[in-house]
């Protein structure tokens, strides 16, 4: 890609905005690259002085790469964000929520119930017009928090559902296996883990030592079969720079004949 080699496109850390009518948002996951993402995406550019359309992150783990972002939306506006108890229980357990609070108030901590949907709501609680739901999903305590110990939080897919047109979108960034396809057929929309192509494409690499499954990502070629089976629209996202799906090459091509997309910089996606 710095090579300038044709067809392939660079890419920012997986970041998803969701909305219910255009103008609130909610972020699924705060990336590293969250303000690259905002600064290229007008919808999300502020419309007034200490303005966000930005007003609630929802964290479907603790992953570094998905709360670092969070801190860069510290600044004066207020925000509400969402994580499961044991997300929560880890992020107390650090330095983090201290450090991210600029003063009183500064941001809500919510709680995602397990299976429990529930209204997303803005820093003054009104709704935002988005229903959302944790799914446990096959998983691992993020490395800075493992000593806490493993908790079925841990590790979520989303269910966000639009209030006015009903459509479903099932996000799944960190999944380590497949129990029940039928959990993802469910929705229009399914974004789901696409980190690596193989199982030992770091070890092939001479990257590192992990496999796909120490790091709780099921590799999309064990994935593919079943996401090309789906009725919902299926596409990858989460994709790490040493995935070849991100080239003009065969494992590209292999996951679009099967029907199934690869996500970029400026996706949308409408029910």
């Amino acid at each position: 890609m710095r090579a300038g080699s044709p067809g392939w496109t660079p890419r920012t850390q997986d970041g998803i905005a969701v909305t219910g009518d255009g103008k609130r948002f909610a972020l699924l996951n705060a990336s590293p690259d969250v303000l690259t993402q905002i600064a290229r995406t007008p919808a999300l550019s502020p419309r007034g002085p200490r303005h966000s359309p930005i007003e609630a992150v929802v964290l479907t783990n603790g992953d570094l790469d998905h709360v670092l972002g969070l801190f860069s939306l510290r600044e004066s506006t207020s925000l509400v964000v969402y994580a499961t108890d044991a997300v929560w229980r880890g992020l107390e357990a650090s330095v983090f929520l201290r450090t991210f609070a600029r003063f009183p108030g500064h941001f809500r901590g919510r709680r995602l119930m397990l299976g429990e949907e529930i209204e997303l709501e803005g820093p003054d609680g009104s709704s935002l017009g988005l229903r959302i739901r944790a799914i446990p999903l096959p998983g691992k305590p993020p490395l800075h928090l493992e000593p806490i110990g493993s908790d079925p939080g841990d590790n979520v897919g989303l269910v966000v559902r639009d209030e006015l047109s009903r459509g479903s979108l099932f996000y799944a960034p960190t999944c380590a296996r497949i129990d029940d396809p039928r959990v993802f057929d469910e929705h229009d929309v399914v974004l789901f883990d696409g980190t690596f192509f193989t199982e030992d494409e770091l070890v092939s690499l001479g990257l590192g030592a992990p496999r796909a499954r120490d790091m709780a990502h099921l590799p999309i070629e064990e994935s593919l079969p079943v996401l090309s089976r789906l009725h919902a629209r299926s596409i990858y996202t989460h994709v790490n720079n040493t995935n070849p799906v991100l080239g003009p090459t065969s494992a590209r091509a292999r996951v679009l004949d099967a029907g199934v997309e690869i996500a970029f910089d400026g996706m949308e996606v409408t029910p």
